[in-house]
């Protein structure tokens, strides 16, 4: 399978146009009006297999007698239907253009709910898809082109790719795709662009949450089962599915199997990705129950375990310890769910066991939970650290900038932020990118505490709250298993930077430095009067990393030992070294931990961070 996404780029470059990426909102839709008959020709754009609607058995898509398309020309549309007779890569649509000269879209399949939402043509992909051996189901291969005025050879290009796979055993009537980032969304309204025309359209925006699908569904007609060995096709967005996905396969009597892909996925538009004889090996069960683990061992600091559960069955479990809360419960039972509980800290002086009770029909069966006592284990001070992802362009990010000085002047050093600058402005930081990939800033300003929640653009006041709640989870959620330790002299321009992590646990943990600059007073657009702040105080503006942007992995010491990690760099002549400060932060993984985000921000999360100026110390606060 090619490796090619475009999506994020794609949003990314966009993000210089607006302060936020906003989700295509359904309008009433407007009638077809007269217009002049037309003749259009859609072809292929580029290559052979690029373009048309029904796949082959050779994998080539071709267009299919009846084929209908949408003309949309601002608020006025048309239907334009395929003449050929039979399937082609190039074929005849005939329809009444709407009037007008402006450049125009045309958008397979046909829907009377196809419509422009300013310049974004806005489309559906159905998450419940019906099964066609070799193929994939009429009117739902969305291919788009954006038409110069005076065009009538068309040029599509697909939208949309997905899974290809076949099956071994007889009697499966659903298939469902379902991908291991809970936040990836596979079907639902999206919104298409294009910068001009002629080019390829690709997938801008997607609609609100009520309107999207994480799943697809693809089932046999009423009464049918899928055909052993033939080639089935899951229709999806482009998606890069990070540590993969599952298919369940389900059949009539209530069997069902999954067959779970752990590698990292990516599904481009005009591709499937392939996995034959899936279920090959697998054994289709019903009415039945498993879960794990059976005992929980949890250290006197307490925190987050999970129970995980998979079967058919009805079951609940119930808490006979005042210590043990239930928290959360998340996942399909068939793939997976996981129950969450948070443990509290354990100050009895001795070590303490509570008990959970897995039940379903008649059969309950204990789960024992061993907490350690905390004894004279000293806690480590906690400081969580906010990072604010901003542009100077952004007429709202003043609001968010606020909402972070009042958290700063509220906790005080317990809570620590930097500042990502989109590179579309001022004071734009090399990072920005990943950073901006990897916490899914679909649009500015955006704030994430501890790696793990996400901040939206409230008052300042209520915002600010949000962060302190959310830094009171982090602790009591995961505890803190490390403390810093910051030293640094300059020689000129010349730095060297010491950071000593003292760790609790002997596991791996990722640390990352970043260089922060202060009071740069410069340009901020401004959402009210004036709508530029010509004197704006820019602070905590990351300028540079020492490490990974994302953090470098280092194995920890043996437990309560310090690992110390060493830096330099040359800082540019146009930074104020007077103003620039040092902000380092340990991330931890959350192992077998549930790991409680906002989005699906990957496996990590800020377990502690630490700021100090250039050439101070911050002494390590544990020693």
């Amino acid at each position: 399978m090619k490796k090619h996404f475009h999506f994020l780029a794609a949003v990314a470059a966009l993000m210089t146009c607006a302060c936020s990426v906003e989700p295509v909102d359904v309008v009433d839709v407007q009638p077809e009006e007269e217009g002049e008959f037309t003749v259009l020709t859609a072809g292929f754009a580029g290559v052979e297999d690029e373009t048309r609607t029904v796949r082959q058995a050779d994998g080539k898509v071709f267009w299919s007698p009846g084929d209908a398309i949408s003309i949309i020309r601002g608020a006025r549309k048309a239907k334009f239907t395929a003449q050929n007779t039979e399937p082609a890569a190039s074929a005849s649509f005939t329809g009444t253009m709407p009037t007008g000269t402006a450049s125009y879209w045309a958008v397979y399949p046909y829907k009377t709910t196809n419509y422009l939402s300013n310049s974004l043509l806005v489309t559906s992909l159905p998450a419940q898809q019906e099964a066609v051996a070799g193929s994939f189901a009429d009117n739902l291969f969305i291919s788009a082109a954006y038409v110069r005025n005076s065009t009538t050879n068309l040029q599509f290009y697909h939208q949309c790719g997905g899974v290809k796979f076949s099956v071994t055993q007889p009697g499966v009537t659903k298939v469902t795709l379902i991908p291991a980032e809970k936040s990836v969304y596979l079907a639902g309204l999206i919104g298409l662009y294009a910068d001009a025309a002629g080019e390829r359209p690709y997938v801008y925006a997607t609609g609100d949450a009520e309107d999207m699908s994480h799943t697809v569904e693809l089932s046999a007609p009423a009464g049918e089962t899928l055909q052993v060995g033939e080639a089935y096709h899951f229709v999806t967005l482009p998606a890069n599915l990070s540590g993969g996905f599952s298919l369940l396969f389900e059949k009539a009597d209530g069997s069902f199997c999954v067959r779970a892909i752990d590698r990292d996925v990516e599904i481009q538009a005009a591709h499937f990705a392939t996995l034959m004889e899936a279920d090959k090996g697998l054994v289709y069960r019903k009415d039945f129950l498993e879960y794990s683990p059976e005992e929980v061992r949890i250290d006197g600091f307490g925190g987050l375990f999970g129970i995980h559960v998979n079967g058919t069955l009805d079951y609940h479990i119930d808490s006979y310890s005042d210590w043990i809360h239930p928290v959360s419960a998340e996942g399909d039972v068939r793939i997976d769910r996981v129950h969450s509980y948070l443990v509290d800290k354990n100050e009895e002086g001795v070590e303490r066991t509570g008990m959970l009770s897995f039940c379903y029909g008649e059969n309950c069966y204990p789960i024992l939970v061993t907490q350690s006592a905390l004894g004279s284990v000293t806690a480590y001070p906690h400081h969580s650290l906010g990072m604010r992802f901003t542009a100077t362009w952004c007429q709202y990010c003043p609001i968010m900038d606020a909402t972070f000085h009042l958290a700063k002047e509220t906790l005080g050093d317990a809570f620590e932020y930097v500042c990502i600058y989109d590179p579309s402005g001022n004071y734009g930081f090399a990072g920005a990118g990943v950073l901006n990939s990897l916490y899914q800033v679909a649009g500015f300003p955006t704030g994430v505490v501890d790696g793990r929640f996400q901040v939206g653009n409230y008052e300042s006041s209520y915002a600010a709250s949000l962060i302190s709640e959310a830094i009171a989870e982090t602790e009591s959620y995961y505890g803190t298993a490390t403390c810093l330790g910051i030293e640094s002299t300059l020689s000129g321009r010349n730095l060297s930077v010491k950071v000593d992590v003292r760790a609790r646990y002997e596991e791996d943990y990722k640390l990352t430095v970043f260089l922060c600059e202060n009071d740069i007073i410069g340009s901020q657009s401004n959402y009210q009067a004036p709508t530029t702040i010509t004197d704006f105080n820019h602070s905590r503006v990351t300028r540079m990393s020492l490490t990974a942007y994302t953090g470098d992995l280092f194995e920890g010491p043996e437990a309560g030992g310090v690992k110390t990690l060493n830096y330099t760099a040359t800082i540019p002549s146009g930074y104020k070294l007077d103003n620039m400060e040092i902000v380092a932060f340990v991330q931890r993984s959350y192992g077998d931990r549930p790991a409680v985000q906002s989005g699906a921000y990957g496996s990590w999360y800020v377990d502690n961070c630490r700021a100090a100026a250039l050439g101070a110390t911050a002494p390590l606060e544990v020693q």
